[in-house]
């Protein structure tokens, strides 16, 4: 094998270069995984143009290969690795944890003090020819699934951990607000987990179609007060609500329009250093408010709902850019160059 591979390397804000990079050297508990596609998240962008968080923290430091949205095939692994072949068509969890600490004892590796992220927090990404990761990380893709759709599997477990985590009741009325990525499969998994009616809300009509192909009711938020539209559609206020907008605005709109004992689940980053929210409304509403970070536990359980077509990957990938138009691409999602953006995906092409 080579000993050198090609990879996109952010060495400074909206500085991303191609470079002749050292091949990874495994160890016994490591695979190599050749990267066939890689998904663009919001956390892409702020490592890419030095906004983000972990940088001031600490936790992310430049150069650094991001892209932690992937699939690929395995290349090598370590002797200690079992249950995979070279060639397997695989994903991977990008949170890792120590294994040791109470967090990790609990199954709680994403919040382990001394993680590492994938392509995040020291270690890197999969903007890259190939790329090494633990073999407990990492998960077969299951038949009747592509590549490019098991390059959503990381959003999708992220959708299916808040899900999970909100505890959606059969019947129940569920609100989603955001119409990216994560608001269109969190809604997508709440439709096939229960739910008697679900509604995207979103500020354009762009997704309609595809959203309303899927069961799934498309509320505009620009069209009248969102909470009338909810009662109207679902007969009552949601029972649940996910947040997953990012906008500032929309956390308000999410307490407002929930159901006295009800949940609301914080599914993204805003970026905003304070948000307003009525607590006195939530307390006196009985209201629970849920976090949640990352997709701790759930890539199997996402990978066999794309596999049973419960789950629509392949319509959330809107564009698609060759590996040597990665820059290109994180320009494309930075400036947000197209409205009917959902997903941008880079792939590899050759053999």
């Amino acid at each position: 094998m080579d000993k050198t591979m090609k990879s996109y390397r952010v060495t400074a804000p909206l500085h991303m270069e191609l470079q002749d990079f050292p091949m990874p050297e495994l160890d016994s508990h490591e695979v190599l995984v050749k990267v066939i596609a890689v998904g663009i998240c919001t956390t892409d962008v702020e490592l890419y143009d030095g906004s983000m968080p972990y940088y001031k923290d600490g936790l992310s430091k430049m150069p650094i290969t991001i892209g932690h949205e992937w699939s690929g095939t395995i290349a090598a692994m370590g002797c200690d690795v079992k249950g995979f072949s070279i060639g397997d068509l695989v994903v991977g969890d990008i949170s890792i944890g120590c294994g040791k600490c109470e967090n990790c004892l609990r199954g709680l590796y994403h919040l382990c003090a001394d993680r590492t992220e994938l392509g995040v927090i020291r270690y890197d990404g999969a903007m890259a020819e190939y790329l090494k990761t633990e073999g407990k990380n990492v998960y077969k893709v299951p038949d009747g699934v592509s590549a490019e759709e098991a390059a959503l599997a990381e959003p999708a477990a992220t959708a299916l951990y808040g899900v999970r985590k909100t505890g959606i009741c059969p019947g129940d009325r569920v609100a989603v607000f955001g119409d990216g990525s994560i608001g269109m499969l969190a809604a997508q998994i709440a439709n096939c987990s229960g739910a008697s009616k679900v509604a995207l809300i979103a500020r354009k009509d762009v997704h309609r179609n595809l959203v309303e192909s899927w069961g799934i009711k498309l509320l505009n938020s620009k069209d009248s007060d969102i909470k009338e539209q909810l009662e109207n559609y679902m007969g009552g206020l949601p029972d649940v609500v996910f947040e997953a907008s990012g906008n500032p605005d929309a956390v308000g709109d999410a307490v407002r329009v929930t159901r006295p004992g009800g949940k609301i689940c914080a599914m993204s980053i805003t970026g905003a250093p304070t948000i307003a929210v009525d607590l006195d409304y939530i307390v006196t509403r009985d209201i629970t408010v849920v976090g949640m970070l990352a997709s701790p536990n759930s890539f199997l359980s996402a990978l066999r709902l794309a596999a049973e077509k419960k789950l629509d990957l392949k319509s959330c990938i809107s564009h698609r850019f060759p590996f040597e138009k990665a820059v290109d691409a994180m320009e494309f999602v930075r400036l947000k160059s197209a409205k009917n953006r959902i997903k941008v995906l880079i792939h590899r092409t050759d053999d």
